[in-house]
């Protein structure tokens, strides 16, 4: 504490200095000196406050501080029963220090173990092994809050109502000595090494906990110092609008469940193709090869595009837990494309695209074994030459009908227990997220109001920093 106060001389005789153009607006500033003991808890609070004043009136101030002193004049202040301190002579700049027992917004616990066996600290100096440093680290400042979000895909105004924590961003620091601390293992720490001293940093956002572990092989050690530096600040996060993007995605989805009505209605009209195919197929008894070999290509695009939709559903639902993955849509809705193409090859016949080569490429399939699919058409063009149909094309196109009539109920499926379902993840599971970016945005405007520890609100403008320190 000392060395506090030493420095705190310093910065007086340098502000001693500054023009009267700089100190027209007032202004404090709090610190809050900590000393703890060697596992965190509080020994004694200390804070010394600096007012910046215009120098035209007597100064005051409201604390909730016992024991207040001037810290660099002579001027006795008088403090009242309700806080108020004021100062009997006029000053640019005012420092007084003062004491209190008032709770800390973050605290700190922290654990030692040598060997595997926890310790007390003291009993580590001059012995040798394995040594294990945890501190703990938990906000202990929350509001009750009320805060708006909208919902995903409708639009909708909610309104919740949670405890959120006051954000504070607490800088850890402690100096090793590199002769006595070897293979220093800090995951989460940076280090920067002056002389023999490795100085190890670190910088948490206990929101509300946060844990920091060190290891260390020690010979002969003497445990440092723990320096704790606690402000009020929410850390800067990346701009990313992720509203929009959720969005996005769900319009995304319900066009894909619009564009699958789209798919039945065909699916439909292609089964009642098949059955009058079907009806044909009994006078046919020629081309029964050529016959076979187009039905059963048909089976296989239809069956390829079964598979296709079941591939879409399992997209489409990985997707829902990635609520951050942007483009899944336009992906989905390549896909659906993909497969009407198909089924206008099962149909019209003709050469594969570059497109469905692609897509099946991308898909882990193989090219197709011919350049064009021999579509209905040409299985029309060799049913005139038939004039008697076997039993055997009958049960292929028995099958046909069937494989269109699944389609069609498939395609049904996949709108109902695919997109639909879906959507609903969606809402679900996009909820708590705009929930909580909502609660963080609540967080931010939150911690600007914390600017002081041990004064009483006041307009008076004001900022706070905690300096908490273990013993050497």
């Amino acid at each position: 504490m000392k060395k506090y106060i030493t420095f705190l001389t310093i910065l007086i005789v340098i502000f001693s200095f500054v023009p009267d153009t700089l100190a027209r607006t007032t202004s404090r500033n709090e610190t809050v000196y900590v000393d703890l003991d060697d596992y965190g808890k509080v020994k004694k609070t200390e804070v010394v406050t600096w007012l910046r004043t215009d120098n035209k009136t007597l100064s005051n101030d409201f604390t909730i501080l016992k024991n207040v002193r001037n810290v660099r004049g002579m001027d006795a202040p008088r403090l009242s029963r309700d806080g108020n301190l004021t100062f009997a002579l006029p000053a640019k700049d005012i420092f007084y220090s003062g004491t209190t027992t008032k709770s800390l917004p973050v605290a700190v616990n922290i654990i030692y173990r040598l060997n595997g066996k926890a310790v007390k600290r003291n009993t580590i100096n001059g012995k040798s092994g394995k040594l294990e440093l945890i501190i703990y680290l938990k906000n202990q400042t929350s509001a009750l809050k009320e805060f708006k979000y909208k919902e995903i895909g409708t639009g909708k105004t909610k309104v919740a109502r949670e405890k959120i924590p006051v954000p504070f961003i607490v800088m850890v620091s402690t100096d090793l000595d590199i002769g006595q601390f070897n293979d220093v293992v800090a995951p989460e720490g940076a280090f920067v090494v002056v002389g023999r001293t490795m100085k190890m940093n670190w910088m948490c956002f206990p929101y509300p906990e946060a844990t920091i572990k060190l290891t260390a092989d020690i010979e002969k050690a003497k445990i440092p110092s723990i320096l704790f530096s606690v402000i009020p600040k929410f850390p800067p996060l990346p701009e990313m609008d992720i509203e929009s993007k959720l969005n996005q995605i769900y319009d995304g989805v319900d066009k894909v469940g619009s564009n699958l009505v789209l798919l039945e209605k065909g699916a439909n009209q292609l089964n009642d193709g098949q059955q009058q195919m079907l009806d044909a197929l009994k006078q046919v008894n020629e081309g029964t090869g050529k016959l076979i070999q187009a039905s059963n290509a048909q089976m296989e695009i239809i069956n390829g595009a079964i598979k296709i939709n079941e591939g879409i559903c399992e997209k489409m639902t990985f997707m829902t837990k990635i609520p951050f993955i942007s483009g899944s849509a336009t992906k989905a809705k390549h896909y659906l494309d993909i497969q009407k193409e198909l089924l206008t090859l099962a149909t019209l016949g003709g050469p594969f695209s570059d497109e469905i080569l692609v897509f099946l490429k991308e898909q882990g399939k193989d090219a197709p074994p011919v350049k064009e699919f021999p579509g209905i058409k040409i299985t029309t063009d060799g049913i005139t030459k038939l004039h008697d149909g076997s039993r055997q094309m009958i049960d292929g196109a028995k099958k046909l009908e069937e494989g269109s009539r699944q389609l069609q109920d498939g395609a049904a499926q996949i709108k109902e227990k695919g997109t639909d379902t879906i959507k609903e993840r969606m809402l679900a599971g996009a909820d708590p997220i705009m929930r909580k970016l909502a609660s963080i945005e609540a967080a931010k405007q939150l911690v600007l109001k914390y600017d002081r520890f041990a004064g009483k609100p006041s307009p008076v403008k004001s900022s706070v920093e905690i300096i908490m320190k273990t013993p050497d």
